[in-house]
């Protein structure tokens, strides 16, 4: 988790360095799914006779929360707004959604979880005063993007995949998504007219391809699977803050007085919410009440 919290700041900044340099967002789209998927062809077809065996509907969350969907989102949304913020809401919202999720699924969490979830809200809407629309847009992207990363966590800790399964899912069916995108002119491209620089190809291709498209998925994939998807997100709440300092000296950026609350509420929330706010046990109620919707389930 620790080499996983540097590549998700790299990622960030990447993301919101991308549109200073000559490659668009299909560019970013392909060289993020391209690459793994082309590296990864000898293992596609065991990974998808390991993908029939899942049941589909995690499936789909995975390749929803963590491809195409999520990617475009965060490439709208960091072009409205922040490197910071790029670094700061996906990541640090995670807590609060999984924490809604689990309530939905029937968890019970202690008031100090809450607090911690009301400390990131707090910190959101911060972000969200006394700007632009384009700002305002940018910034819900952002958080839509947090709910599918948070949908793609809880997938992956519900499914046995390995590691280099995730990557193969997360890889070629986006991939197959860019290309559709592209070819209908939702997306455009600079690598079929000529008008992409060499060096920003190949920057790209080693960061978004390789170091986030494969080694960052499979260190992610392993510490959710390791460590759970609450401490997993604990320590991605570190994230932030790297990010955050990197983007003043390498992207220029000031920050402003509403970013810094929104860092330091989004990710002090998500330290409390992760560290001291566990889920309660279940009553012996709620235990025979989950004993039935499981076997219910299994009847169905």
């Amino acid at each position: 988790m620790g080499a996983v919290v540097l590549i998700w700041s790299t990622f960030a900044l990447s993301i919101r360095a991308a549109g200073n340099t000559s490659l668009t967002a299909g560019d970013v789209a392909l060289l993020r799914f391209g690459v793994p998927t082309l590296l990864l062809i000898p293992v596609i077809p065991q990974s998808f006779r390991i993908m029939i065996r899942q049941p589909w509907y995690w499936t789909v969350l995975i390749i929803i929360g963590g491809g195409f969907p999520f990617l475009m989102l965060v490439q709208l949304g960091g072009a409205a707004t922040s490197a910071a913020l790029v670094g700061t809401i996906p990541p640090g919202t995670i807590p609060v959604f999984i924490t809604i999720f689990g309530a939905i699924l029937g968890a019970h969490f202690t008031a100090v979880r809450w607090f911690g979830i009301a400390c990131i809200a707090a910190g959101v809407v911060v972000a969200m005063q006394g700007s632009g629309s384009a700002h305002l847009a940018g910034v819900g992207l952002l958080l839509t993007a947090g709910a599918l990363w948070s949908l793609y966590v809880l997938a992956v800790s519900k499914t046995r995949y390995r590691p280099l399964d995730i990557v193969v899912l997360l890889a070629v069916p986006s991939f197959g998504m860019t290309g559709v995108f592209i070819s209908t002119d939702l997306l455009h491209t600079t690598f079929f007219t000529g008008n992409s620089d060499l060096s920003d190809v190949l920057t790209y291709a080693v960061l978004q391809g390789v170091v986030i498209g494969i080694i960052s998925t499979l260190l992610y994939s392993f510490s959710i699977t390791s460590l759970g998807p609450s401490r997993a997100a604990l320590m991605g709440s570190v994230s932030p803050v790297l990010t955050t300092l990197g983007a003043i000296p390498l992207l220029g950026e000031t920050l402003a007085m509403g970013t810094v609350v929104c860092l330091v509420l989004v990710s002090s929330g998500a330290l409390i919410a992760n560290l001291w706010g566990t889920a309660v046990p279940l009553t012996h109620t709620r235990s025979r009440l989950g004993a039935r919707l499981r076997v219910k389930n299994a009847v169905v």
